[in-house]
């Protein structure tokens, strides 16, 4: 299929990387684009991961067909091309075909979503606006509406799309759009049975996701999670993962991501064990818990304090602390009722059975 005068052998810069015309000449075929899924095969047989999926953005970039427009928007987001996302919803508004100009609304809320840092109030008001009634457009309202609860830490809703994402993922026929919904699905299923405490089945889907995602931000979040869902086994396995997600942070300058790493995670995880030398964070709360397991009960004490609205970490922080059986008990009620997370309400009720 490869033609030998275009022949893509690397992207170490001895080679341009895929143009227009290597593109038709590989992957049109008597005037008809192939479709996505069969030209990442086709790639993937040739190229090392890195290289098909370089190669593979190359392609996105260049499709022309109805079908590929659609399916490339999916691809994209999923490997964190967002830039190059922007450009495919314009080309999908260009074409004289309604399905596309839905999906090029959709993925613009999605975009807008991870980009502009929308609330989820507005992001699902967005949503609520347009008219979905395709399989892949219903999975992406899920998703989105399952992102939202997470990030308002209502941890108990994500079961309540989990029957439907899996129904319309049944019904979805084309297949590079159905493997990159499982892995959406597969992060989905990590976060649900680990806020339920089910860290066989969470760490399950979280190695999965690492052997099968491209997409190094994505990589940093499974990470971090992982790093979490170690910390009441082991130190040297939770500090691995937070390393690793900081590693990989690092190396896109995803400077949320380390930030988060540095000033929650890291701290959260050497202070749960008692591994404070030379850690520090900007937060308050983390601050409170460092100085909790250097003994300085009175700082922590002090910094919580001050804090007007406690989360239900900075209500167990200060109750153990003080040694305060209600405000543990408090701390344990508002995890499970508040959060539906079952996996950090074994923080306060792991005290409270120390102290009784």
């Amino acid at each position: 299929m490869f033609n030998n005068h275009h022949d893509m052998k690397s992207l170490d810069g001895q080679q341009p990387l895929m143009n227009k015309s290597i593109f038709q000449e590989q992957f049109v075929v008597n005037g008809e684009e192939l479709p996505l899924n069969l030209i990442i095969k086709m790639l993937s047989a040739r190229y090392a991961p890195a290289e098909v999926m370089e190669l593979m953005r190359a392609v996105c970039l260049h499709v022309t067909s109805d079908d590929n427009l659609r399916v490339s928007l999916e691809f994209l987001y999923t490997n964190g091309f967002l830039d190059d996302v922007a450009i495919l919803i314009n080309k999908n508004k260009q074409v004289h075909n309604a399905r596309n100009h839905n999906w090029a609304s959709v993925y613009q809320v999605i975009l807008d979503r991870r980009k502009n840092r929308t609330k989820p109030h507005r992001y699902l008001s967005m949503l609520s606006s347009l008219k979905l009634e395709e399989d892949v457009l219903l999975c992406l309202r899920d998703f989105l509406h399952v992102y939202a609860y997470y990030e308002m830490c209502q941890y108990g809703m994500l079961g309540k799309y989990l029957d439907s994402l899996t129904e319309n993922l049944a019904t979805i026929e084309e297949p590079l759009i159905k493997e990159l919904f499982s892995l959406r699905l597969d992060e989905v299923l990590l976060t649900y049975h680990w806020k339920r405490n089910e860290m066989v089945m969470a760490r399950k889907y979280g190695f999965r996701l690492l052997n099968n995602t491209y997409n190094p931000r994505k990589k940093t979040d499974i990470h971090n999670t992982m790093a979490l869902g170690y910390v009441f086994d082991r130190y040297q396995q939770a500090m691995s993962h937070a390393n690793e997600a900081l590693t990989i942070a690092h190396s896109i300058n995803h400077s949320p991501g380390v930030y988060g790493i540095t000033n929650y995670t890291i701290p959260f995880i050497s202070a749960y064990h008692g591994v404070t030398d030379g850690v520090t964070s900007d937060d308050e709360a983390e601050q409170a818990h460092l100085a909790l397991a250097r003994g300085d009960n009175a700082a922590c004490i002090e910094i919580i304090a001050n804090i007007e609205f406690k989360t239900p970490f900075q209500m167990y922080y200060l109750g153990k602390a003080m040694q305060d059986k209600r405000l543990l008990e408090k701390s344990y009620v508002r995890f499970i009722e508040e959060r539906s997370d079952y996996f950090f309400a074994r923080l306060p009720l792991l005290e409270l059975n120390r102290l009784n």
